[in-house]
């Protein structure tokens, strides 16, 4: 996974004792890692272990270790205790890794070559391992001395053959402990869930749309990691349904709601509408319109909506960071011209954001409220692109809650509670116009289009081809919506050109103004999305989305 040597490779200009310490752990792994031509258990093996460097490259950067960071904290901390614990931890990891006979013993990793070699000069040392068999580190010296010879604890014969004859088999447990007990340290129960969707996001990158390891990822981390088994399963579903031929594509049977099982109201809404299926109950439809005689639109749109039905199934339950809803399956209105993707509805009503914040009769909601929001949908859309997935169609009108603000105000004890919205579960929908990253042959254009056009970034508008940095954009402008808890209808005049609203109301005007509403922090992630344009890279993306979650998770109101 080229991702991986990406990471380890800023850990170079090492800093202290405690980062070279660090360095040595991460190519300790790597001895791992570039073992070439395993097969079967050994690959999973080599692939658990990768998770393992990743997580440890994660918790490091995060920490600034390889900068000398986090040794200058806990020298400022004046608490030896703590630095101590992490060294120690470093060195137990690294001794873990390299001690070949402490592995042997362990986890049953066995070198068909130099296992035999290994118990025949441990039987000449009268059981006692010798160093050219085993690379365990010395543990006499100076603290200077261990540190610089992690980096050299294995011998050269030993590297050649792991990279030309090992043969790992796995027999019980996985090489985490240390990663995990780093990821706790110092024990912080905010830092723990941004790490793990860190290094989950990064070993999906760095396995882009390579089904072989996605597979391997999801072996290594079933009933260790789930979230991660859960992503790279739908990555891999994701992958193996777009690159489905076109002449070799059939709508799924299972994935069709016939129109007659499903009682939609007279005068429901010509995009969204509420209805009710005769299995499934309370739902959701989004409705795509179409052209009836052109037949090629509708089968765009089919196999479209085919492969959303597939994705969304059960993402509620297998991918709660998605915040989206159960997708029962699809519809054909041929009636009127459109096709509907069809959701269970969590309860029988539902107010959309765009109309929480538009509403004069109801209050802003607190503040930590709001920047819990914020923080989901950035999450979503993380996630979203996690598995490189566009969404498309971010905007405040996609954003639902339920049950609808008016229903549920007739439960609160008192009239002032019932005025305040209750913004705690966000569902991100509109999800008809969303498609792969990098597929531009889905891309049809949507005759009821689910995105305001104040929500497009302005390259966007001018026929660019829709990327990552475009749903940052979009993201940043719901961010804006939800700070000031006004709607951008309020701000825009229909003579505004597309970079003038971007560049004059919305940078020089609104976004300074977050300041005084929801603090510094909050104003400088809505302006780092805003700022996310058509020459950004998906990688730099990716690293913008992780920052933005980041930032916003350690806001305290």
């Amino acid at each position: 996974m080229s991702g991986v040597g990406e990471l380890i490779g800023t850990t170079l200009a090492v800093v202290g004792v405690m980062g070279q310490m660090f360095d040595g752990c991460i190519k300790a792994y790597g001895f791992f890692t570039t073992a070439a031509n395993l097969e079967g258990d050994s690959q999973r093996l080599s692939t658990k272990v990768r998770i393992e460097q990743m997580r440890l490259v994660v918790w490091g950067r995060d920490w600034g270790v390889a900068e000398g960071k986090l040794e200058a904290h806990l020298d400022s901390t004046q608490n030896p205790q703590l630095r101590k614990l992490a060294m120690d931890i470093l060195q137990e990891l690294h001794g873990t890794v390299t001690d070949f006979r402490k592995l042997q013993d362990r986890y049953g990793l066995l070198d068909q070559g130099a296992s035999a070699n290994l118990d025949v000069k441990t039987k000449a040392k009268g059981g006692k391992v010798s160093p050219s068999a085993s690379p365990a580190p010395s543990r006499k010296g100076s603290c200077d001395e261990k540190a610089n010879g992690l980096a050299k604890s294995s011998t050269a014969s030993s590297e050649r053959s792991f990279k030309k004859e090992f043969s790992l088999r796995a027999r019980q447990g996985q090489v985490y402990n240390s990663p995990h007990r780093l990821e706790r340290y110092p024990a912080t129960s905010p830092v723990a869930p941004i790490l793990h969707r860190s290094w989950t996001h990064e070993l999906l990158e760095s396995a882009k749309r390579d089904l072989a390891q996605l597979s391997q990822l999801t072996k290594a981390a079933t009933g260790v990691y789930p979230q991660l088994t859960a992503s790279a399963t739908l990555k891999s579903l994701r992958i193996n349904l777009d690159t489905k031929p076109q002449a070799s594509f059939k709508p799924t049977f299972a994935l069709k709601v016939p129109r007659p099982t499903l009682h939609i109201p007279e005068g429901a809404d010509q995009r969204r509408c509420q209805a009710h299926h005769d299995t499934a109950g309370d739902v959701i439809i989004e409705w795509v319109a179409y052209d009836r005689d052109d037949f090629e639109e509708r089968y765009v749109h089919v196999r479209r909506l085919d492969d959303l039905a597939h994705m969304m199934h059960s993402a509620s339950e297998c991918h709660p960071d998605l915040h989206s809803i159960d997708c029962v399956g699809y519809t054909d209105d041929a009636a009127n011209n459109r096709y509907g993707l069809v959701y269970k509805a969590p309860r029988s009503s539902f107010s959309t954001l765009h109309t929480l914040i538009s509403s004069v009769d109801l209050k802003t909601p607190d503040l930590n409220d709001r920047v819990r929001l914020a923080h989901t949908l950035a999450v979503a859309l993380w996630s979203l692109h996690s598995l490189d997935w566009l969404h498309k169609s971010l905007c405040s009108s996609n954003i639902l809650f339920f049950p609808s603000a008016v229903s549920k105000s007739a439960h609160e004890p008192t009239a002032s509670a019932a005025l305040v919205p209750d913004i705690a579960t966000p569902f991100l929908t509109g999800f008809d116009a969303s498609r792969p990253d990098l597929d531009t042959a889905l891309s049809v254009v949507s005759r009821n289009p689910s995105i305001a056009t104040l929500h497009r970034h302005p390259a966007s508008l001018r026929g660019m081809p829709h990327c990552k940095p475009f749903d940052v954009y979009s993201l940043g402008l719901v961010l804006l919506e939800i700070g000031l808890w006004k709607v951008l209808q309020a701000y825009h005049k229909p003579h505004y050109s597309a970079d003038r609203w971007r560049d004059k109301v919305i940078l020089s005007a609104l976004v300074p103004g977050l300041n005084s509403k929801v603090g510094r922090r909050y104003r400088e992630v809505v302006e780092m999305c805003l700022r996310a344009g058509e020459h950004m890279t998906s990688s730099e993306a990716g690293k913008l989305m992780e920052t933005v979650v980041t930032t916003l998770e350690g806001i305290r109101v």
